[in-house]
């Protein structure tokens, strides 16, 4: 009797703790998805070989004729080269990344488009990529570029753009809201916090570089702990798990009015003849400005059996015939210096007298701290006030089971003497 009574309490905490572990596991991120998202487009479909491209779902996605520009980028190649093309676009390219390295026994892609200047750390680490060192004409490609992102060359420069604070003139202006005109970190807590939306940086590429943007700024700039800021932030921005999510928040449902994005959505609203009224800003501080360039890059995944003809579709993207594409579809700078920029990017910001950050650091710096600033951003994002009740709760439950375990073990032994 008295055993059974025993196990009856073992059920019941098992049953009181379970539901609270999972209740906390709920606030709890990952940043790796289990099973991501993506959509599949085939070009050129029937033929004998098949060239795999992972990229990201706003890739040559944002033009006045979407299925013109893929057909371009991937159709021609096609039937340029007797070959199916088949594009699997991500919701963000942390998901690509990862796919690449759960499959990097069995590589299923041979390109991928969009990895960029902090990921690249990863994916070498990983060895998910096959260096560039011949076959394709980088000669139009500014070598700047090319070291700023890889002078290795396990990525080719795509395109490139400066991280910015984009709103929507409807409810913001430089009249309303002169802070603008000298913005500041402080700024976007302070003054823009609860209409203020960014990006996951576990998931998505323009999150994680507007971290580093936010990371280097403090510490090299103001000689202050980073940390401190997103302690402030946190429960106050919205954080999305992609670009998209968070630009459909702003501009579609207004939930917010201020996102991260890029110095290039002026020229994006010229272009569309939306609106000609600045709507992008970047953080200054003693008057500099002061932004941080995110470069994507192409690259040939480690494995492939179609080496040949991934370096082929590397050499055509590199082309005018594509780089023409991303300055109004992708809304970067094309890294090819041949291309001319059409008359919007007149709106757009350049490097022209601002402090790029990351000039102020080394590729080496990053690769080894950055896995580290991920997980301190998820503990001050998503672990305060629950890793705490985790480690406790998960303690707690071992000790009633281990005691109640002797218990029954020593009212056994007993029974059985007896």
């Amino acid at each position: 009797m008295r055993t059974n009574k025993i196990r009856i309490t073992l059920v019941i905490s098992l049953l009181v703790f379970i539901p609270f572990l999972g209740a906390i596991s709920d606030n709890l991120n990952f940043s790796q998805s289990i099973n991501p998202s993506f959509k599949t487009y085939i070009f050129n479909p029937n033929a004998d070989e098949e060239l795999v491209i992972y990229t990201h779902d706003s890739f040559i996605a944002w033009g006045l004729d979407p299925v013109t520009a893929r057909n371009i980028a991937f159709q021609a190649f096609g039937i340029a080269h007797g070959v199916t093309v088949r594009v699997q676009e991500f919701s963000g390219m942390v998901d690509a990344l990862n796919t690449l390295i759960n499959q990097k026994s069995n590589p299923q892609a041979d390109v991928v488009i969009g990895l960029d200047s902090i990921m690249i750390n990863r994916a070498k680490d990983e060895g998910i990529l096959k260096p560039i060192t011949s076959g394709v004409n980088i000669t139009s490609i500014p070598v700047s570029l090319i070291t700023a992102l890889d002078p290795e060359k396990y990525l080719l420069p795509m395109d490139y753009g400066l991280i910015a604070l984009i709103f929507d003139t409807e409810f913001i202006t430089t009249t309303s809201y002169p802070e603008i005109l000298d913005l500041s970190f402080d700024d976007l807590i302070e003054t823009f916090g609860d209409d203020f939306a960014l990006q996951d940086p576990t998931l998505s590429a323009t999150g994680i570089n507007f971290l580093l943007y936010q990371i280097i700024f403090y510490e090299q700039v103001l000689g202050l702990d980073w940390r401190d800021w997103w302690k402030s932030a946190q429960g106050v921005v919205s954080i999305d798990k992609s670009w998209s999510d968070t630009w459909a928040r702003v501009f579609d449902t207004k939930e917010d009015h201020m996102m991260v994005s890029y110095g290039t959505d002026p020229a994006y609203n010229a272009y569309f003849n939306y609106s000609f009224e600045q709507n992008a800003a970047i953080i200054s501080h003693n008057t500099q400005e002061y932004s941080w360039m995110q470069i994507e890059g192409i690259g040939i995944v480690e494995g492939t059996t179609n080496e040949t003809l991934a370096k082929s579709y590397v050499d055509y993207a590199l082309s005018s015939e594509v780089q023409e594409l991303l300055a109004t579809n992708n809304w970067m700078f094309p890294a090819n210096s041949d291309v001319e920029l059409p008359p919007c990017y007149d709106y757009a910001i350049t490097t022209e007298n601002v402090t790029i950050l990351n000039d102020l650091v080394t590729p080496q710096y990053i690769g080894e701290n950055y896995q580290d600033w991920l997980n301190i951003w998820e503990r001050l994002i998503f672990g305060t006030g629950y890793w705490w009740a985790w480690v406790l709760s998960s303690t707690l439950l071992i000790i009633i089971v281990v005691i109640v375990s002797i218990v029954i073990y020593k009212s056994k032994t007993k029974l059985d003497i007896e």
